[in-house]
């Protein structure tokens, strides 16, 4: 990509680059909407008897890929990798014998949601460097605005 030449060049691909970064922007939000699921899910197999605590966490996890099926773009493919997991271990436990919701959660809560929330602190890490090299941009955009402000103001002639 060519240097900006002037301001309206810097304006047009200002545009362009809140256009080409939206999507990466509204990602990690997509990885937090699917930790909070998760959690919730964990949250339910503490809830009543085990058959009813599984039923109510595959609902949650059903309601959420309905939710999000016809998303573009679609989910990212470790959440729905790790939503699948969730769900294929919540409904063999739900086949077999009454199943012990402890070692459950705990599974769901080290080999799931633990590679999440790293995942996330990498993505909050990316924002913050992102946002302060953004803020530099800001605070040099801003020293040359007052800059200008100054020798069009030292300009005008003075009052009378």
């Amino acid at each position: 990509m060519p240097p900006a030449r002037d301001l309206n060049d810097v304006q047009r691909l200002t545009a362009e680059y809140q256009r080409l970064t939206r999507d990466a922007v509204t990602e990690p939000g997509r990885y937090a909407d699917a930790l909070l699921l998760l959690a919730a899910v964990h949250s339910s197999l503490r809830d009543g008897p085990a058959p009813a605590a599984i039923d109510d966490a595959l609902a949650k996890i059903d309601g959420y890929m309905r939710k999000h099926e016809r998303d573009d773009p679609p989910l990212p493919k470790d959440v729905v990798r790790y939503v699948r997991l969730a769900k294929t271990w919540l409904e063999d436990a739900k086949m077999g014998p009454s199943p012990e919701l402890l070692p459950l959660r705990e599974r769901i809560h080290h080999e799931i949601m633990h590679p999440l929330q790293r995942i996330l602190l990498v993505q909050v890490e990316q924002m913050q460097t992102t946002a302060l090299q953004l803020q530099a941009m800001m605070n040099g955009l801003n020293a040359r605005v007052v800059s200008v402000n100054q020798a069009v103001a030292s300009a005008s002639p003075e009052k009378p």
